[in-house]
């Protein structure tokens, strides 16, 4: 393996004078400059970043925590971020928290020893205590994607939550159901609480309102999804129509419709919030409220990114991006039978 003594060797100068080059870290002429480079090209000598982190208190590295690696949102998330920092001259670490908390603190805690620039971060809880938390562990920029937390000044790139929300018990309202069960996330998280909020808009600009009851927390997964959709669907009066708020949980309540051998959406309509790269060619093709993840991801990593190189300050600003209603085959007007 080449080291900086063979690029000196090889260029002419001092071992000094290549750090001095490659760390920019102090004034060399046009000509050496292009000796070491030359040299550095020639034997295929790469810097050691460890060493480069430890003198200059920062790496190359972006972290990127996200919720679970084998939701497709989440790793079409990671895959737009390692493509624009790569560009960018950084190289990517992600990390899933498996929805635990202290999982979450202990990635942050890591991060921080391995000295990352930078932080991309989809949080597991939205409250003050955890945002307390959060600024205890990090120390560097950190750009929040999905959900708030509250009394963190980092700045957001998020779905506008409240009008996914609307969009989706909207249009079920406007075909005739009234007996809705929404399929929500976990409380204390913001996106959760903003979504079952645009629904409760969208059922007092209706007249109506949208109890409790129709409420059925299964923490953002495909199992607690299912179960709750079994449980609803069981009942002497099932619901006509069901919302699911994230892809993963629209999975659950699919599995679940089909296990019942309920037809959609003859028996019960079903919209969610996220879309699904495969949905077009599922046997059951699902109408879903689609989020722009290229267009939030890109902002993010720019805003990131500026932080990082320019030391811009978080702002505590919330960029929010529209929702887009996708019509499929599972929504239909209800008819009294």
């Amino acid at each position: 393996m080449s080291t900086i003594r063979d690029v000196a060797r090889r260029a002419g100068v001092a071992i000094s004078t290549v750090s001095a080059v490659i760390n920019h870290s102090a004034p060399t002429s046009a000509d050496v400059v292009a000796r070491v480079e030359r040299a550095v090209a020639e034997i295929g000598y790469s810097p050691q970043r460890a060493a480069q982190t430890l003198r200059s208190g920062r790496s190359r590295l972006i972290g990127v925590i996200v919720p679970d690696i084998t939701n497709p949102h989440f790793s079409a998330l990671a895959r737009i971020v390692e493509k624009e920092c790569l560009q960018a001259g950084y190289m990517t670490f992600v990390y899933n928290t498996d929805e635990d908390t202290n999982h979450e603190m202990r990635i942050l805690r890591m991060m921080r020893r391995e000295r990352v620039a930078g932080l991309i971060l989809i949080s597991t809880r939205s409250d003050a205590r955890h945002g307390r938390r959060l600024m205890q562990e990090i120390h560097v920029p950190t750009v929040l994607m999905g959900s708030a937390v509250s009394g963190a000044p980092y700045d957001l790139v998020a779905l506008d939550d409240l009008q996914a929300g609307a969009m989706a018990a909207g249009r079920l309202l406007e075909l005739g159901h009234r007996r809705i069960v929404v399929i929500g996330g976990r409380r204390g998280v913001s996106s959760h609480g903003l979504r079952v909020r645009g629904c409760r808009m969208a059922f007092r600009a209706h007249g109506l309102k949208l109890t409790e009851s129709q409420i059925r927390c299964a923490n953002f997964t495909s199992g607690e999804a299912y179960e709750q959709t079994i449980l609803c669907m069981s009942t002497r009066t099932p619901p006509t129509a069901l919302i699911s708020l994230s892809n993963f949980m629209t999975i659950g309540v699919m599995r679940a419709i089909d296990a019942m051998k309920r037809r959609c959406p003859e028996d019960v309509s079903l919209i969610g919030v996220d879309d699904l790269d495969w949905a077009d060619v599922m046997s059951l093709r699902p109408t879903l409220i689609a989020q722009p993840i290229e267009e939030m991801t890109r902002a993010a990593i720019a805003t990131l990114l500026d932080e990082v190189e320019c030391g811009s300050l978080p702002s505590n600003r919330q960029l929010l991006f529209a929702p887009r209603l996708v019509e499929r085959a599972s929504c239909a007007r209800w008819q009294d039978k």
